[in-house]
């Protein structure tokens, strides 16, 4: 049976889905000797999980095993996805410290990846983990402490699924809380001037730009135990029947004919964005609205570049006649140090290109990606990139330790594809 991914610009047909239930089934698996490519939900655009062999669905790898009330750390299945987690570790009395936009992913494919949200103070998503199994190719389920394993850890928290097979983590949670938003349009070059500044006294602070337009929604998150106060009819009124079903009416008008894009984007900065001052949980301030299908490429750039890097962007959107209908995404975080994440020893700023239609996102992703390349950007894995090994190798300081390590967890490939092939091979 074919599969495809969320986006539907990954198909391929494995010759077998299996779906383990506990870590032995994992091991019983690897030992096998076959192919295998790992999949949480499919919502990454790059080729990552196409397998000609073993197509592993970690759907039933779901469970919260554990929560220490007395150091705050959960160990959870895999497979557990962040939407439902989020609900449970709610109701236990905790929560995520930093989430992303977009909360379909699974646990281990959002940690693998270097899923991020957003705000200078905070790290990728896998800076909450603690300690994680993983499953080699040898059938060995390896246990890997972020203190006891240090270098190690580092090295292959972020793998891409390439070094085994993760079946749970321990993540470190904090008690529950909630998040004051305060968000509104503001010009573009008001924001390009001010930005680096305001980065530093927010929590948490993201932006969506409209092309073809002057302006920017700029969102602003900070902790607060005030209780919430979110009207449960803007809630529905905005997140669903605008955010959802008016904007999706709205985009398939404007692709009937491209020039209309411009127009659209203008009438929704004109009166479809109220200012927002509102308190409520803080998964559902870090999620937004699923949005409507689309392609997307996201890099990382240090954070410095922002002001400089948001002119470039604009400016090349407007000179090469770009007809953009999506919002694009800019989004801020503190540098690490694991090997393969784009924040690797800088504190960056993402800056994400995205288009809701694929006529003319080739022509979009390539003048994108040379804007990245000429400021040494790095990709953010689950999305979609053209660059090879030969670029990453030069913006990745640790790219050869890496690969060294793969070599060695992974002799024949079996956790390999044509995609990491590419990247890792000699």
């Amino acid at each position: 049976m074919e599969w495809q991914n969320w986006a539907g610009n990954i198909r391929f047909t494995p010759n077998e889905v299996a779906m383990p239930e506990s870590t032995q089934d994992v091991v019983d698996l690897v030992k096998s000797g076959r192919k295998i490519r790992c999949i949480g939900t499919g919502h990454s655009w790059s080729s990552l999980v196409p397998s000609d062999d073993i197509l592993m669905a970690t759907d039933n790898l779901n469970k919260i095993i554990s929560i220490d009330t007395v150091t705050n750390l959960a160990t959870i299945e895999a497979g557990a996805k962040l939407d439902k987690l989020n609900i449970q570790l709610w109701n236990a009395g905790y929560a995520f410290s930093n989430l992303g936009s977009i909360a379909r992913q699974s646990l281990a494919g959002a940690i693998s990846t270097a899923t991020h949200g957003s705000g200078i103070h905070h790290r990728i998503l896998a800076s909450q983990v603690q300690r994680f199994k993983l499953v080699k190719a040898d059938g060995e389920a390896l246990e890997i402490d972020r203190k006891k394993d240090a270098e190690l850890f580092h090295l292959s928290l972020v793998s891409l699924g390439s070094l085994g097979i993760i079946t749970e983590m321990t993540i470190a949670v904090v008690p529950k809380f909630n998040l004051h938003e305060r968000s509104g349009l503001m010009d573009f070059e008001d924001v390009c001037d001010n930005i680096l500044e305001w980065v530093k006294h927010e929590n948490h602070i993201k932006m969506w730009w409209f092309p073809h337009t002057d302006k920017m929604m700029v969102y602003r998150y900070n902790t607060t135990y005030q209780p919430e106060n979110d009207s449960r009819f803007r809630q529905k009124f905005m997140d669903e029947w605008v955010s959802v079903y008016a904007y999706r009416a709205m985009l398939w008008w404007a692709n009937r004919k491209p020039i209309r894009r411009k127009w659209i984007n203008q009438q929704i900065v004109k009166g479809m964005l109220p200012d927002v001052d509102r308190i409520e949980r803080s998964y559902k301030v870090f999620n937004v609205p699923e949005p409507p299908v689309h392609r997307e490429t996201e890099w990382a750039f240090d954070v410095n570049l922002t002001p400089t890097l948001l002119r470039q962007y604009k400016q090349m959107v407007e000179e090469k006649g770009h007809l953009i209908n999506f919002i694009q995404e800019i989004r801020f975080v503190k540098g690490d140090d694991f090997a393969l994440s784009p924040c690797y020893g800088r504190d960056s700023v993402y800056v994400g290109a995205y288009n809701a239609d694929n006529r003319g996102w080739e022509e979009l992703l390539s003048d994108f990606e040379q804007l990245a390349i000429q400021h040494n950007a790095r990709p953010h894995w689950g999305k979609e990139f053209t660059v090879g090994s030969d670029y990453l190798k030069s913006v990745y300081p640790k790219w050869d330790e890496f690969r060294k390590l793969r070599n060695v967890m992974d002799p024949n490939s079996q956790f390999s594809n044509p995609m990491l092939a590419e990247l890792f091979s000699d």
